[in-house]
């Protein structure tokens, strides 16, 4: 497996609420886009991932499943996050995206909660692995918008649901195989909300380098005009 990432504040936003956990070593790879603006939304975002690797890394090899183990550290996650909220008035409001996967062998396991989003490639074909928490994919889902409206869509940034809100939080999971030749990708909006994912896929093929790939999805959000923070984890199954 080959692999790169990138988090850039973007040319619009003054600071970084995005985070990013990279660790091969585990399997664990995971994005999230913090929201609360001053309410401090980088300090959910990191403190997020934080807890997830830690509780991933402290619990590995002790017979719980992959899912479990997403499921327990995002748990502990938005607890934290919640905790943090409710005793510091700086961080009132804050809350958090989170796409989590764990890889092990063929066999992928997929976490999220808000409308950070997996992607794969496969046969020159890109799939969305994840469905978006927000208003907009309600929309899409009811027959209301199309999915290129939901791409501009005035309350596009709308959440149903994120890490911190509340003391407990519901998170989808998703489980799939992967195959030799497959790219993953995980990302947050300031990526999926402003280009087209047909053209991401066009992007992947365009390269065999990791590092290119990311350096180029960013440069095409910020010429499609991205004003939000980017982040990108790609995987490239060889």
């Amino acid at each position: 497996m080959r692999w790169s990432q990138i988090t850039e504040c973007g040319p619009v936003r003054r600071r970084n609420e995005d985070w990013l956990c990279a660790c091969p070593e585990l399997g664990l790879f995971a994005v999230a886009d913090g929201m609360g603006g001053h309410r401090a939304g980088n300090v959910a975002s990191r403190l997020a991932l934080e807890i997830l690797e830690e509780y991933v890394r402290h619990n590995s090899g002790r017979g719980y499943s992959d899912r479990e183990l997403l499921a327990g550290g995002i748990q502990r996650a938005n607890e934290a996050v919640y905790r943090s909220a409710a005793g510091h008035e700086e961080h009132r409001g804050m809350g958090t995206t989170i796409n989590a996967c764990l890889l092990k062998g063929n066999k992928l396991t997929l976490a999220n909660v808000g409308d950070s989003r997996a992607l794969l490639l496969r046969n020159k074909k890109i799939s969305k692995l994840t469905s978006d928490h927000s208003l907009v994919q309600e929309l899409v889902d009811g027959g209301s918008i199309t999915e290129e409206d939901a791409m501009n869509h005035p309350k596009r940034n709308v959440l149903t649901r994120a890490l911190g809100i509340g003391p407990r939080v519901e998170v989808d999971f998703f489980e799939y195989n992967i195959m030799q030749g497959d790219c993953l990708l995980l990302c947050t909006d300031g990526l999926t909300g402003f280009v087209a994912e047909d053209r991401i896929g066009e992007l992947i093929l365009a390269s065999p380098d990791p590092e290119a790939v990311v350096r180029n999805l960013y440069a095409e959000a910020i010429n499609a005009g991205s004003n939000d923070n980017i982040t990108m984890i790609f995987l490239a199954v060889d």
